[in-house]
């Protein structure tokens, strides 16, 4: 029992600039670029069944699939670890996109970041009574952490994006949360899937991206890190 439960404790900083570096980035092995390897599957497998995706162009879809590991990322460590740990991981991700000189990567995510907190709230109604309350629950829980985290110095466009994805553990589970994200992506790329293409790249958010950054977490225990 206590072979399986033990977790390598590691900081914060130290685990999320490592998988960064070896697994978004700049993830190498022996000289191939995983990224581009795996963005070529991903295009030869969707055109295999959808003939309309090979007319996308295909550093768009690589620039939307760097976009997806590090959203998916933050969505999975969020479900692993809980809110605190989440904005101290969005803090991080900030500071070290902006350290890389990729700004425009962290602006980029926003897009993505709002289609995952429409995920918590769609199909809910305000005409709804149980609709009603879970929607003032959602509401003014971001809004009073926001605040907490306001007043403890921490940068506010981190916490808005880790607040974000509060809530969608359910809609997780229930494919609503990933296929808003597919819809998102489809829509930056000017692509209209046929079913076994929509199949398809949900699989990829899912399985690929979600399962895959998730598994990584399952066997660590995060020290955390404070604000700057």
């Amino acid at each position: 029992m206590g072979l399986f439960s033990k977790k390598k404790e590691v900081a914060l900083a130290d685990f999320c600039r490592e998988f960064y570096e070896k697994n978004i980035m700049n993830p190498m092995i022996q000289e191939l670029d995983v990224n581009a390897a795996f963005v070529d599957v991903i295009i030869r497998s969707i055109t295999e069944v959808d003939q309309s995706f090979a007319k996308v162009n295909s550093q768009k879809f690589a620039k939307e699939y760097l976009l997806l590991r590090f959203e998916l990322f933050a969505l999975a460590w969020l479900h692993q670890f809980g809110e605190k740990l989440a904005v101290a991981q969005s803090v991080f991700t900030k500071d070290y996109l902006h350290e890389k000189n990729r700004d425009d990567i962290w602006d980029d995510l926003e897009f993505y970041n709002q289609a995952i907190a429409r995920s918590s709230t769609i199909g809910r109604k305000t005409t709804n009574g149980f609709d009603r309350a879970y929607l003032m629950r959602v509401n003014k829980t971001k809004a009073d952490q926001f605040d907490h985290y306001y007043r403890e110095g921490y940068d506010t466009v981190a916490v808005a994006r880790a607040l974000n994805r509060l809530f969608t553990e359910k809609a997780w589970k229930k494919g609503i949360t990933a296929e808003l994200i597919r819809l998102a992506v489809c829509d930056r790329l000017g692509f209209k899937p046929n079913d076994e293409a929509r199949f398809r790249l949900n699989a990829v958010i899912c399985s690929l991206l979600y399962d895959g950054a998730h598994q990584s977490l399952a066997n660590v225990r995060i020290r955390a890190i404070c604000p700057s």
